[in-house]
């Protein structure tokens, strides 16, 4: 099997490190491969090696400055490694590049809310213009605006996410679950949906290995 492909199903299949000992031979042969070094990147991150994920990032950046993609990737990678500024420069950047792209909105509100909550709101506000059937930056705004204690704004975005993903809170399923994988972590009684693991994530991902850094190698 082609190592890239077989690279690619331990990423689906959550073996990280197998993915991760697979790229390194892989790019002991192919130092500048594109592709393998963007999946090596997201596996060191899903497995606590950010700084191995900022460093694989910043490898393709020196070839790729002004690829939204990767600059929003790294940013992902600062924020887990609790780097904000880093993390925002990177996010402000892919903003600049793809100003239509509501995930690049959704993505540096996530990060933003750290230090921003009025900024964060405003970058959610824009995603969900964008694309209105956003549910997570729909959630997510709604969150945010609860703690700012604009309850009647955020009951209006918390339903309109719900009925978005077919999520009823008054019977007892596990609807929101199956649709969007939230984080453990609970706050003011609704959940923050991970915006790095949306289905805009996913799709991004494996259109950006095969159609652009292929193009570009």
């Amino acid at each position: 099997m082609d190592p890239m492909q077989q690279a690619r199903e331990y990423f689906e299949a959550q073996a990280f490190q197998k993915a991760i000992d697979l790229l390194n031979q892989f790019l002991s042969d192919n130092p500048e491969n594109a592709d393998a070094l963007y999946l090596r990147g997201i596996c060191h991150r899903r497995l606590g090696a950010f700084e191995l994920s900022i460093a694989d990032f910043t490898t393709m950046l020196i070839r790729l400055p002004d690829e939204p993609t990767i600059l929003s990737e790294r940013g992902v990678s600062y924020y887990h490694n609790n780097n904000l500024t880093a993390a925002l420069k990177d996010m402000d950047r892919a903003v600049a590049l793809e100003p239509e792209n509501s995930y690049r909105y959704s993505s540096r509100a996530y990060i933003k809310a750290k230090v921003d909550v009025n900024g964060a709101m405003e970058d959610y506000k824009k995603a969900v213009e964008l694309d209105p059937e956003d549910a997570i930056a729909l959630n997510n705004l709604g969150l945010l605006e609860e703690s700012a204690g604009k309850l009647s704004s955020a009951k209006k975005h918390f339903d309109r996410s719900n009925q978005i993903i077919g999520y009823n809170p008054d019977k007892r399923n596990a609807g929101r679950k199956k649709a969007i994988e939230p984080e453990k972590k609970e706050t003011l009684g609704k959940v923050m949906l991970d915006v790095f693991r949306d289905k805009e994530t996913r799709k991004d991902y494996f259109k950006f290995l095969k159609n652009i850094l292929k193009k570009k190698r």
